[in-house]
């Protein structure tokens, strides 16, 4: 299909779906409701600028080819889906409403590129609506290993966490991320970052909620990483699943 059939489907499948109907969804998207019920009934034309406020509202995302290399997830196609708790009879999931993440061990999460294939140890099933996976594509899972209790009581060995791959930016201080220590024998963590400047160089602080157990690690981004921040930070936490029972 082409672009207009493509996004004429996620359209009525929105309409339907998540927004129940055309007037929940042009309020929400800040269109006018009698231009959108033409579109559908009558295939009248709509501007450029309804276009773009009915994507943001849906959560899609444009993507162009040459873009295409940054993204990790990929699409859900749903083959007789198991449901639970509720009956048979209701209708399954929405392929569309999910995304399959990688997950990948610490070390290969935090490498840069793509999740090579033999380094995937499995897909993590994401629903894009949620307000911190929305029009983020460069996603990956990575699940706190045995004995990695630098960050409880926060994070705990088994939980997983989301990281979006393209949100590298320390600051505000107390974001979670995905860290590198420098050098081709440095670890990669899930750690709280904070930077200052100094001496003509910035230093970061790779620092835990454990703290009493595992104290801070501060670094030069000049001199440790070349001044390349890609090395030191592989991506933002946006997300984590915790067992919670045994808490």
């Amino acid at each position: 299909m082409g672009f207009h059939e493509d996004f004429r489907r996620g359209l009525e499948r929105a309409a339907t779906g998540k927004f129940r109907n055309t007037t929940n969804l042009a309020r929400q998207a800040g269109v006018q409701q009698a231009s959108l019920s033409r579109y559908f009934t009558k295939n009248t034309g709509i501007n450029i600028d309804a276009v773009a406020r009915l994507a943001d509202a849906m959560g899609a995302k444009l993507v162009f080819p040459e873009d295409e290399q940054e993204h990790t997830v990929k699409d859900v196609q749903f083959i007789s889906a198991q449901k639970v708790s509720a009956p048979r009879s209701t209708l399954g999931p929405n392929e569309d409403d999910y995304l399959a993440v990688p997950l990948a061990a610490t070390p290969v999460a935090a490498g840069p590129g793509l999740i090579p294939e033999d380094k995937i140890r499995g897909w993590i099933l994401v629903w894009r609506h949620q307000e911190a996976v929305l029009w983020r594509s460069n996603l990956v899972a990575v699940e706190i290993g045995r004995g990695e209790n630098s960050m409880a009581p926060t994070l705990h060995p088994g939980d997983i966490v989301l990281v979006d791959r393209n949100d590298r930016e320390p600051e505000p201080a107390g974001k979670i991320m995905l860290v590198s220590e420098p050098g081709p024998d440095g670890g990669a963590m899930i750690k709280r970052v904070a930077t200052q400047r100094l001496d003509n160089d910035v230093e970061l602080v790779f620092y835990s909620d454990n703290s009493r157990e595992f104290p801070p690690r501060t670094f030069r981004l000049g001199r440790d990483y070349e001044g390349d921040l890609t090395r030191a930070i592989a991506g933002r936490v946006i997300w984590a699943w915790s067992d919670m029972s045994h808490k």
